[in-house]
Order: structure tokens, then C-alpha cells, then sequence
């Protein structure tokens, strides 16, 4: 079980008032975790390296010796807010201490994979990918900046399933990640428990669920001959 803590929204860098402000959110938060007997605890979400490093100074303090996860979020600059490349970002953590570094939120698979993989040639300890599972691009690389092809305007955050990534880019998603050697993988907001699935079996763990897992060769049209009769193969689709 993971205690969380995330950006505070009132962190400013230079700001002593805010900073002193975010560091008595993450002292409370953390405490109760500790106390509720989390095994580690996530930093997320986090724009700025700054309130970023500020969580992990937390953590050590405050969090009794429990591992620390701490993940930046990129938006659509390749920097953080406070201008680090994400890679020297997660360096710097690490070397500060964190257990896992990487980024979280945001961008989907295909814009947050190439940050991920400049991220791994830097970092030596464990990293960590959880994107959102749209279908961002370059041009659009964040959820909050995708546009709605029939409106032109923000689908973010009411249409966005109108972008959402398939089973199969899910699945394509996992293999890439550990291919890279991203070793604590999962998705963000919009994520789905099927989705989930299949990133664990990709990831070869098995959960009770996947005994639920799509077997399309037992399907009565599109399955495997022994399934399908010739009836519904002629009166559902009369091509095959």
C-alpha cells in the first residue's frame, strides 16, 4: 500500500511563505501514512523540480525510512517548470535519494516514451512510466491539448474519450516499457482495469482477473473454425 503525496498548487519557487506552506502539506500527509502503515510513498505530479526535491526532503524526514517514488509530470515543454531537462531532473533526485524517478500523467504513451527513454540512459536505479491513456501526439503531446477534430475545441476533460488509446496500444504501450527497462509501470488519469490487465500480463504477471481476458477464438462468428457455424458465418457476414 503507497501513501501519496502530489503538487500542493501553492508551491513557489523563491516564495519562503509557499514553500513553507507545501512542506507542512507533505509533513502531514506523509505522517499519515506512516501511521496508517503505507510501504512507501509516491511524490507525483510535479511540475517544478523544486517542489519536486522539497517532497523527497520530506519523505526522508518525515517518512520514517520508507522508500520514496517521486515523479515529475511533462507538459508540453520538454523541461520543468524551473527549466531542468527532465533527465537531469530525475538524476538529481535520484542522487538525492529517491527510489524510483520518472514521470507520471499528462501525456499519453507515444509523447511521454521518448522523455522515458532519455530518462533510463541517465538514471541507474529503477524509473517509472505512467501516462494517461490518450492518444496524444506531437503536435498535440498532453491530454489538456488535445482539440476535438468535429469542434476544434479542448476535449480536456469531458471528450476525452474520444481519444482514448486501445487495448492493443495499451499492450504495445507495456512491451516498449519493458524493453527500456522501466521496472514500476501503470497509467494515469483515465486508466481502466482492463487496461491494467493488460499491462500486467504484458509485464508476465497474471492477476485473478485475467482469467476474464478476451478469447476471441471462441467467438461464434470471428473465433476458430470449430467455434463458428455455417450459419452465422453466411448470415452475419456473407464475405467470409
Amino acid at each position: 500500500m503507497a501513501g501519496n503525496i502530489c503538487n500542493t498548487t501553492v508551491y513557489e519557487r523563491g516564495n519562503d511563505e509557499a514553500v513553507e506552506a507545501a512542506k507542512e502539506m507533505f509533513k502531514e500527509q506523509i505522517q499519515w501514512a506512516v501511521e496508517c502503515g503505507a510501504d512507501y510513498i509516491v511524490a507525483e505530479t510535479f511540475s517544478d523540480y523544486g517542489e519536486a526535491e522539497l517532497a523527497l526532503r520530506c519523505i526522508k524526514e518525515y517518512g520514517k525510512g520508507l522508500p520514496a517514488v517521486v515523479s515529475l509530470v511533462a507538459h508540453s515543454k520538454e523541461e520543468t517548470v524551473d527549466g531542468l531537462t527532465f533527465p537531469d531532473a530525475c538524476r538529481k533526485l535520484e542522487e538525492a535519494g529517491a527510489d524510483v524517478v520518472g514521470l507520471n500523467c499528462c501525456r499519453g504513451p507515444k509523447t511521454m516514451m521518448p522523455l522515458i527513454r532519455e530518462i533510463r540512459k541517465v538514471c541507474k536505479g529503477p524509473i517509472c512510466m505512467l501516462p494517461v491513456p490518450y492518444r496524444t501526439t506531437p503536435e498535440q503531446p498532453t491530454m489538456q491539448s488535445l482539440k476535438d477534430a468535429e469542434t476544434d475545441k479542448q476535449a480536456f476533460p469531458f471528450d476525452l474519450p474520444a481519444f482514448a488509446c486501445s487495448r492493443t496500444q495499451i499492450a504495445e504501450f507495456a512491451r516498449e516499457a519493458k524493453e527500456v527497462g522501466v521496472q514500476y509501470i501503470g497509467l494515469c488519469c483515465g486508466n481502466a482495469s482492463h487496461y491494467i490487465r493488460v499491462v500486467a500480463e504484458e509485464y508476465g504477471r497474471y492477476p485473478p482477473a485475467s482469467k476474464f481476458s478476451p478469447d476471441m477464438s471462441e467467438h461464434f462468428i470471428f473465433g476458430d473454425r470449430e467455434h463458428v457455424k455455417d450459419h452465422h458465418a453466411t448470415s452475419y457476414l456473407p464475405n467470409m
